[in-house]
C-alpha cells in the first residue's frame, strides 16, 4: 500500500467533510416517482441547481427507478414537475445519461440523446447552459455537442474539492466534489 496515496486520500476525506459546497446541485432522475417528488418539493427554494433528465432517458429511468408509466405518461409527469420548478424560479439545467463506458460511445447515440433532450427543454422555454453527463462519462464529441447546443459549462465529478476548472473547446469543465441524487433522499 502506498502510504503517500493513503495519506492524501485521508486528507481529502477530512477536507471534503468540512469544505463548503460552492454550488448545491441535484441530479433529478427519479422525479416522476410520486414518493420522490414529495421529497423533492421540500428542496424548492433552497438554492439548488436542478440537473434534470428528459424523455431521452426514459429507458434508463424505467430500469433504474422501476418506472411503470409508458413514455407518454412519463413525459407528461416530467413536464408538469419541471414546470413547477420553473414557476418557482429554480435553476434548471440538463442531465443526460449517454453511456457508462466511454469506449462504447458513438456519435449517433450522443446526437440522438442531445437532440431529443434539447427539443424537450426548449419546448418548456428552458435554454440550459450547464450540462452534467450521467455517470460523469463523456468524451471530446460530447464536448463538441455541448458547444453546438450553446452550453457554457460541463459539470464533472472529482474527489478533489480544490480541483480548478479547465477550458476545453471553449467549454468550461467545472469539477465538483459534492452533488446529490434525488433518489438518495428516500
Amino acid at each position: 500500500m502506498n502510504l503517500k496515496k493513503t495519506l492524501k486520500e485521508f486528507l481529502f476525506k477530512i477536507f471534503r467533510k468540512f469544505a463548503k459546497v460552492k454550488e448545491k446541485t441535484i441530479h433529478a432522475e427519479a422525479l416522476v416517482r410520486d414518493d420522490m417528488w414529495k421529497k423533492l418539493q421540500k428542496l424548492i427554494g433552497k438554492g439548488y441547481v436542478w440537473f434534470v433528465v428528459t424523455p431521452a432517458n426514459y429507458e434508463y429511468c424505467q430500469c433504474y427507478f422501476n418506472i411503470k408509466q409508458d413514455k407518454d405518461q412519463f413525459t407528461k409527469i416530467l413536464t408538469d414537475r419541471i414546470k413547477i420548478l420553473k414557476e418557482n424560479n429554480e435553476e434548471i439545467q440538463l442531465h443526460i445519461h449517454l453511456c457508462n463506458v466511454p469506449s462504447f460511445f458513438d456519435k449517433k447515440l450522443q446526437d440522438e440523446k442531445f437532440e431529443e433532450s434539447m427539443k424537450f427543454m426548449n419546448s418548456l422555454g428552458i435554454n440550459p447552459t450547464k450540462f452534467a453527463p450521467g455517470w460523469h462519462q463523456y468524451n471530446d464529441y460530447t464536448i463538441s455537442l455541448a458547444k453546438k447546443y450553446g452550453f457554457k459549462t460541463i459539470y464533472d465529478y472529482t474527489k478533489n474539492p480544490r480541483k480548478k476548472p479547465i477550458i476545453k473547446n471553449n467549454i468550461i469543465i467545472n469539477y465538483y466534489w459534492k452533488f446529490w441524487h434525488d433518489y438518495e433522499l428516500i
